[in-house]
């Protein structure tokens, strides 16, 4: 008797998660489609040949913008590839290595 005590359980509740519920379903599709879309960025570092010039960290004071700016200059064909999701490529920006070009990524 104490098997079936603790098997019924378990059984209804593999079986409540096997049923679809079509009401998470319609959550989740409206959550996808508020979703903003993926900004402008290149699929490969070739595309994006000749990379911008970037601002040297040397014309920054906080040692977190100076490493930010060094990494642009030392990876661009890493960063080139990234979206940057202040969604600036409204503003003409391809990629995250085109906020380095100006003061734009500094804040």
């Amino acid at each position: 008797m104490t098997y079936r005590r603790r098997i019924v359980p378990l059984l209804v509740a593999t079986l409540a998660l096997a049923i679809p519920n079509h009401g998470d379903e319609k959550k989740n599709e409206k959550k996808k489609s508020s979703t903003p879309p993926v900004p402008a960025h290149f699929k490969s570092a070739e595309e994006a040949k000749p990379f911008p010039r970037t601002l040297g960290p040397e014309n920054f004071r906080h040692p977190a913008q100076q490493k930010a700016y060094q990494v642009a200059r030392e990876i661009p064909e890493v960063l080139v590839q990234q979206p940057c999701y202040c969604y600036c490529d409204k503003m003409g920006h391809g990629s995250l290595l085109h906020c380095h070009v100006d003061a734009h990524s500094a804040g």
